[in-house]
């Protein structure tokens, strides 16, 4: 668990924000209504064509609108199981070139397919996806509207309307048609079905369309409205942590510098504030890293993050440990009743070795009144330079815990696994559970603020009742 020191600057907050829409929402904006512009991605537009879709068959040995769509949007995912099949190691140049490349199919589809004659029904929806593939987003955007303009339209299902809207909102927000993008997303809202997905991406790219031109008054309910869909998006992506926690973060710091930069800061700060506390309630302390780094650069005053109405603490993770040291075999829900804080650190950590003795003084002091301290770290396989081997890394362990008159125990973990349970992503990470069970508080660093922040949290949970 090397240490990891992050930064979040509100122009990088916005680009983070910009990574969970298509890329039609970082394309070219004020472009006029008929010539080229980059579209959506080939996952929004993939998601676009739902199974069991009626479309124009084969005709005359001519691949169907759907199928020329098909090929293109499986490229990719097709390419990259090749890769892993035959082990090829991971390239940037090469992932780039194989989105390219299925840009350049899915052109070359759309091309054979106009090429037909006029088109219509279904043929112009997938020629917009197919468009929007390509990175061609005024022929996405041209295909969609003759699409939901025609008679053909009132009989498809509604999935294939509302993901043709999706479509018409981010050409058109980036081509600088906002009127448009605002009136179809309307009609989105009162359509069926509804995804927060789309929501996130529709209204991410309104956002960023207005933050382009400055206008951040009317960017704040879209980045707002972002924020919520993303909320949504991330409590279905409860096995994917990460992903969970980008998704959650970007669109948080994107409704935050909006507001900063409508003048509307206090709103900000409530919001990084409530990403801080949910953080803690998930509990993730990657999360909780990067919303207090974009606190401190607002110049706010390190504390414990407010309650948050109807925000309810996730379940705690159980902690793996191989070997203990000084410690009793112990689970956490052995010690239910009790305070228990989790300093995950290592000896090669020179701000681990800063922070110790703070959590060491505490545990002196208040392990009477119920506090428990368990020092985790992980075998690493050596120290100090050199290779150990795993009697020989416990018995340095046990001298280093010696030499730094530490009073509490230690847990030696195989693997990463706790750590990244809880979204350790530096150390030292200290994590204050209570006598519940819940996880009530994170820090991430040795510096004297946090210390003097965690010793009125301890407090303030051992005063608790049971």
């Amino acid at each position: 668990m090397k240490r990891v020191l992050t930064s979040a600057p509100y122009f990088l907050a916005l680009a983070l924000a910009l990574l969970f829409a298509p890329p039609g929402a970082r394309a070219q904006s004020g472009v006029k209504p008929n010539g080229d512009a980059r579209g959506v991605d080939a996952k929004g537009a993939s998601e676009a064509a739902p199974d069991g879709l009626k479309v124009a068959g084969e005709r005359g040995g001519e691949s169907s609108a759907q199928s020329l769509y098909d090929e293109a949007a499986a490229y990719v995912q097709r390419k990259f199981d090749e890769f892993r099949k035959n082990e090829v190691p991971y390239d940037r140049s090469l992932e780039q070139k194989t989105y390219q490349e299925q840009k350049d199919l899915a052109l070359r589809n759309v091309t054979q397919l106009v090429a037909r004659g006029p088109l219509g029904g279904t043929d112009l929806y997938y020629a917009g996806l197919l468009y929007a593939l390509a990175g061609r987003g005024e022929g996405a955007l041209d295909s969609m509207r003759r699409f939901l303009a025609g008679a053909d339209a009132a009989h498809a299902s509604g999935e294939i309307r509302q993901r043709a809207r999706v479509v018409v909102v981010q050409q058109a927000a980036q081509l600088g048609l906002a009127d448009e993008a605002e009136k179809t997303l309307a009609a989105y809202t009162q359509g069926e079905p509804r995804s927060a997905a789309d929501l996130q991406r529709m209204h991410v790219t309104l956002a960023s369309a207005y933050i382009k031109k400055k206008d951040y008054e009317r960017a704040a309910p879209h980045a707002r409205e972002t924020y919520a869909a993303a909320l949504r998006v991330a409590g279905d992506r409860k096995a994917d942590a990460q992903q969970r926690d980008a998704t959650i973060y970007g669109a948080g710091a994107l409704l935050a510098s909006t507001l900063v930069r409508a003048g509307r800061r206090p709103e900000a700060i409530s919001v990084i504030q409530e990403m801080r506390a949910r953080a803690v309630a998930l509990p993730s302390a990657r999360l909780y890293r990067q919303a207090t780094e974009l606190l401190l650069e607002q110049g706010e005053r390190l504390d414990v993050p407010p309650a948050v109405a109807g925000l309810a603490p996730s379940a705690t993770p159980e902690i793996k440990i191989s070997e203990w040291i000084d410690q009793t075999p112990v689970r956490l829900t052995d010690l239910r009743g009790k305070v228990v804080l989790l300093d995950f650190w290592a000896t090669w950590c020179g701000p681990c070795r800063v922070s110790m003795p703070k959590i060491n003084a505490m545990s002196r002091k208040y392990r009477d009144r119920g506090l428990v301290v368990l020092g985790l770290t992980e075998f690493e396989g050596e120290a100090d330079g050199r290779a150990l081997t795993r009697p020989q890394e416990l018995e340095y362990l046990r001298q280093f815990k010696k030499k730094s008159n530490i009073s509490y125990g230690f847990g030696v973990a195989d693997d990463k696994e706790t750590g990244r349970s809880y979204g350790v992503v530096s150390i030292p990470t200290a994590v204050l559970i209570d006598r519940q069970g819940r996880v009530r508080f994170l820090t991430i660093s040795a510096n004297d603020d946090e210390a003097e922040t965690l010793q009125k949290m301890i407090q303030k949970l051992l005063d608790e009742k049971p």
